[in-house]
């Protein structure tokens, strides 16, 4: 994706399951070009949820979070196109090789599909020698790979990354590094939801989100 000017905002925002129960309560923070935003805090605090929301997966309880690229904010159902989401929790589709994988999310996204840049992914990504294999005969850190590089497919303008290095052996979690050091390069915009030292350090802004109850 081209350089835009971007600024993700989430003003006050509450997050509640039932009538008296928040699991978010009171959280503000402004994401621009070149941030790396650490999201931290125990767990069942209330991290992935706050991913979701900044995603758009998940609606506020109160308050907003609010997308502008180059000044203009952006629906609901237009955030889909500007990141690339990571976390324990997406599923992808196993009964289709690497390749044929790409080719499908390619046409979801109306990006084209480009042979070459595909076997330049597989092979960032350590999965050249596993193209023509089912994604369900994966092991879990594979999977995990899998799922960073499609996250990048489309060169989105934020990437959105909840415990990207689950299931990562050593050389995995150096690639999630290098993935969030070119986006800042890029001058794009990271969330990192986790509590790995080694990875809030790379990030210019922490936000400590508790269970508010």
């Amino acid at each position: 994706m081209s350089k835009v000017e971007l600024e993700i905002i989430g003003n006050n925002i509450f997050k509640a399951y039932s009538s008296n129960k928040y699991i978010l309560k009171n959280i503000s923070f402004e994401g621009k070009n070149g941030d790396i935003i650490g999201i931290c805090g125990p767990n069942g605090s209330g991290k992935s949820t706050l991913i979701k929301i900044i995603a758009g997966i998940n609606s506020t309880t109160k308050g907003s979070l609010i997308w502008k690229i180059d000044g203009k904010q952006l629906n609901q159902d237009e955030l889909f196109s500007y990141f690339g989401f990571v976390a324990p929790y997406l599923n992808i589709y196993e009964e289709f090789t690497p390749v044929e994988l790409i080719k499908i999310i390619s046409n979801i996204r109306r990006i084209s599909f480009s042979r070459s840049k595909t076997n330049e992914l597989l092979e960032l990504f350590y999965l050249e020698k596993h193209y023509n294999k089912y994604i369900r005969n994966f092991s879990s850190g594979m999977k995990q790979r899998m799922k960073l590089l499609l996250s990048v497919l489309h060169s989105p303008a934020v990437l959105i990354y909840d415990e990207p290095t689950t299931n990562l052996d050593d050389i995995g979690i150096q690639l999630v590094n290098r993935l969030i050091k070119e986006q800042v390069d890029k001058d794009g915009i990271v969330f990192l939801a986790s509590n790995n030292e080694e990875e809030l350090r790379l990030c210019k802004k922490k936000l400590f989100v508790n269970n508010a109850n």
